[in-house]
């Protein structure tokens, strides 16, 4: 029996086929729950030397590894069709690749298998739940991705707890170390040796849950690639119709030649009586020469598709302009199809736009006699037209300039030569430092400030997990209402205000607790807040394609968080380093306030682009109505 599932069923289901999903691949910023006991296990296994610093590369790799594997997700439901059987593949490696890092013999071995190749897996998962998510509610495209986010979000949160009550369910205390750290050694080297079987217990709970989870993830008609897997459908069935007419029209021929040479007429009695007889000649060409267009038809809808599935694997990993993409296709399409007449409109604006002093005076002197007061009432008329026409003309230069700038930039090689693009890359790296070094470090942190207690650091790093999670769907609303530099320059003053203070919360657990809490939501509001502001400063197309520019940046802020903790914290400790985030953080508000990242693009459009060309044009006729109109009433 088969269950026959409608389509609002199918998109809950996808929600929450989507939601487990990424709660059980959300590993990545879990890292900084579990570095001390996964160092302190290789610690005694193989590198006594290894410190927790060391131990933190596995962040930045990892990052780097998701960044990568972010486009390949898409790529994989076109190659396969169906994005459970995708999602199925990336979970697979993903969470085995996680129970190997259990067996590895070293510490090198661990980072390549859980950092490198699972982080890859994991980057190709996060974004399809997303993407089928948005093509079963189109309309609610922020409960999409709220739901899915908070599912990723809360994996540091449960799988915290849960792995700490595998390894340390006695609640055995860190023992101090000469390099500044603490490990599980000595009285409490028990939690270190139980580090495999507890990676090995959540690997297999992630293994188990995904795969259902998978199953979860419907088929949507729409998704990339099925247009054009129908239209090549299509066009095989309209060949295989070509090649029965080229050989019945083959034999008619040769049927017709043979009974004109040979006059038989047995042949001819028998020929009447095929089926091949009852097709008349000019028919077979008629239906050839229609199957012949109707093929051409396919043929160009099978390159707008594979544009519209190219166009999908960028847009899709910045889902907030998904609405806008798909308008401007649509546009595109209905202008295709009035070419002609937008061409003529065009030469009409043109010749509108140039109006010629002379032109008027000659066409008067026909109009009206040329007495002086008659010419000179009739001059101040058509002077009063001329200056209208220049101001209408200037409205339409400053419609057009700013139609040209909302579509962003003509190809991806003019943003390059762009300070902007640098400058905006640079503010990422700037405003994301703080979050990522207290996401990596907050355990660290808090034995500096004597929290030693395993079960509260797993609980800081739980709490800052929701903090991170819920926090988005805030800030999605927020950039709904007030503008992206407002926005950021709130983050910016919350950054400020506790990278000076955090040093002070070593007095109480709880504001220390609270202060992480809110450190992480800066981290989660630029992880939201970010493809906006791509897609604001290079246009919404060639904005998505350069986001994984920004995504680098990030990167390499992580890098230099574990760069800075790894070379000065025994030097110099956490609290100055974080004076250094409060200079990042005081950089990227002076950034974000005095330097100007808006570009005027439409200096770099040689010609208007044929979807503007209509808008254009239509303006022109509205105008030229109202005018008419206005001369009427005089």
């Amino acid at each position: 029996m088969v269950f026959q599932f409608s389509m609002k069923t199918k998109g809950v289901l996808t929600l929450l086929g989507g939601f487990i999903l990424l709660l059980m691949s959300g590993s990545m910023f879990l890292w900084g729950q579990i570095n001390v006991y996964v160092t302190s296990y290789y610690r005694q296994k193989d590198d006594a030397n290894l410190d927790l610093s060391v131990g933190g590369a596995i962040f930045p790799v990892m990052m780097a590894s998701f960044g990568i594997g972010l486009p390949l997700g898409i790529k994989l439901v076109k190659i396969f069709g169906q994005a459970r059987i995708s999602l199925l593949i990336s979970t697979i490696i993903s969470c085995l690749m996680i129970v190997i890092s259990s067996y590895t013999a070293r510490f090198y071995q661990f980072v390549i298998v859980y950092g490198i190749i699972s982080g890859l897996a994991q980057g190709s998962i996060f974004f399809v739940p997303i993407y089928i998510g948005y093509l079963y509610f189109p309309n609610n495209r922020g409960l999409v991705v709220g739901i899915n986010s908070l599912g990723y979000a809360l994996n540091s949160f449960l799988f915290g707890l849960l792995f700490f009550k595998l390894v340390n369910p006695n609640g055995l205390p860190q023992i101090s170390n000469p390099d500044g750290y603490s490990y599980f050694e000595g009285v409490s080297i028990s939690v270190a040796q139980a580090v495999p079987q507890a990676i090995r217990s959540i690997g297999y709970i992630f293994l188990s849950v995904s795969i259902v989870a998978t199953q979860l993830i419907m088929y949507h008609p729409n998704q990339i690639g099925e247009q054009e897997k129908r239209l090549k459908k299509e066009l095989q069935k309209k060949e295989s119709e070509m090649k029965e007419l080229q050989q019945i029209q083959q034999k008619l021929e040769l049927i017709d030649i043979q009974s004109t040479k040979n006059n038989n007429l047995q042949d001819l009695e028998q020929f009447k009586q095929t089926d091949i007889a009852q097709l008349d000649q000019l028919e077979v060409n008629k239906k050839i020469e229609i199957i012949q267009l109707e093929e051409e038809i396919i043929h160009q809808k099978i390159q707008i598709a594979h544009k519209l599935d190219l166009q999908q694997e960028y847009e899709y990993i910045n889902p907030q302009i998904l609405k806008k993409l798909k308008f401007e296709e649509i546009q595109s399409s209905e202008n295709k199809s009035n070419e002609i007449s937008q061409n003529q409109k065009l030469v009409e604006l043109i010749v509108l736009d140039h109006p010629n002093r002379k032109q008027h005076k000659n066409s008067f002197l026909s109009e009206i006699n040329t007495k002086p007061l008659d010419l000179e009432k009739y001059y101040d008329q058509k002077e009063n037209q001329i200056e209208a026409d220049l101001q209408e003309f200037k409205k339409r230069n400053a419609y057009i300039e700013q139609q040209l700038n909302n579509l962003g930039p003509p190809s991806i090689k003019v943003c390059f030569r762009q300070p902007q693009l640098y400058v905006s890359i640079l503010l990422g790296f700037l405003v994301i430092g703080l979050g990522l070094i207290i996401n990596g470090n907050y355990k660290s942190i808090a034995k500096d400030y004597g929290f030693t207690s395993d079960s509260f650091q797993s609980l800081v790093g739980s709490l800052s997990g929701i903090a991170s999670g819920f926090c988005r769907p805030m800030w999605s609303l927020l950039l709904d209402k007030y503008s992206f530099k407002r926005i950021l320059q709130i983050l910016l003053l919350i950054e400020i205000i506790t990278s000076l203070t955090i040093q002070f919360t070593n007095v109480n657990r709880i504001f220390y607790a609270l202060w992480v809490f809110i450190i992480h939501t800066t981290l989660g509001g630029v992880l939201v807040m970010w493809p906006v502001f791509c897609s604001q400063i290079n246009g919404i197309k060639i904005g998505s394609q350069l986001y994984c520019f920004y995504w680098l940046g990030f990167t390499i802020a992580n890098l230099f968080q574990f760069m800075l903790v790894m070379g000065l914290k025994t030097k110099i400790g956490f609290n100055n380093i974080l004076y250094i985030y409060f200079a990042q953080a005081l950089i990227g508000l002076l950034l974000i306030t005095f330097y100007n990242f808006k570009i005027n693009w439409a200096k770099y459009y040689k010609e208007i682009p044929k979807n503007l060309q209509s808008q254009v044009s239509l303006q022109k006729d509205q105008t030229l109505d109202n005018q008419l109109r206005s001369t009427i009433s005089s």
